[in-house]
């Protein structure tokens, strides 16, 4: 009785834990004179820093702002550019789960 307790104790947290998934994002990125890696941060500015650049979820809305881009921006070739980053979700009754737990 005492095993199935211990085994129990182990086993519950580990089915509620989320698991660690792969989440792209984009930005878009610029090519400066002076920077390696040169990203939007809104339509008139950029940064050096990729943590400082906008980012979006969604294809489509990094698109738009893409084209609303002001023109000192556009001059600087302007592309969309996938990343990944990991986030931790949790468990979707729907869905099973795949990926490390988090």
């Amino acid at each position: 009785m005492r095993r199935l307790m211990f085994l129990l104790a182990l086993l519950i947290p580990a089915a509620q834990a989320g698991t660690l998934i792969n989440s792209p994002y984009w930005v878009v990125a610029l090519s400066c004179d002076n920077n390696q890696h040169c990203y939007a941060a809104s339509n008139g500015s950029y940064t050096g820093s990729l943590n400082g650049a906008r980012r979006f979820a969604d294809q489509t809305q990094a698109t738009k702002f893409l084209n609303n881009l002001t023109s000192s921006l556009r001059s600087k070739s302007p592309r969309l550019e996938q990343h990944v980053e990991q986030q931790c979700v949790e468990p979707d009754s729907n869905r099973p789960a795949q990926g490390r737990s988090c």
